[in-house]
């Protein structure tokens, strides 16, 4: 069976459980950085731009997995908007498919033990 809390990425293995309250307060927290970090407009210029979303997302994974985590995600990855945005999908997948194994995890349970039509 699949672990669920493990993120592979780049050859590496990250361990995340949005299951976990310690851990959902610093995604949450991450993400809002993530949103003030992320550049508003290009108006210093397109490679500016670059260089600031691409730093915006090396704090996201230093701030959820630990500092130096995004140097090593991005080891051989140029500030590249397109590579860096295509991890962060990634990143969002697994965060997805956690929550919906958990999701149906519950459904599972309740449809067990509950009666049909209760509600608790």
């Amino acid at each position: 069976m699949e672990d669920l809390t493990i993120w592979k990425v780049n050859g590496l293995e990250l361990y995340l459980d949005i299951e976990d309250a310690d851990t959902v307060e610093k995604y949450e927290a991450a993400m809002d950085q993530l949103e003030t970090d992320s550049p508003k407009d290009k108006s210093d210029g397109a490679a500016a731009y670059i260089r600031a979303y691409c730093k915006a997302f090396r704090t996201l994974y230093d701030s959820l997995f630990g500092d130096g985590t995004a140097s090593r995600i991005f080891a051989d990855v140029p500030d590249n908007v397109r590579k860096y945005t295509a991890v962060y999908g990634d990143f969002l997948a697994f965060v997805s498919k956690q929550a919906a194994q958990s999701q149906a995890e519950m459904v599972q349970i309740r449809r067990k033990y509950l009666p049909k039509g209760g509600k608790r």
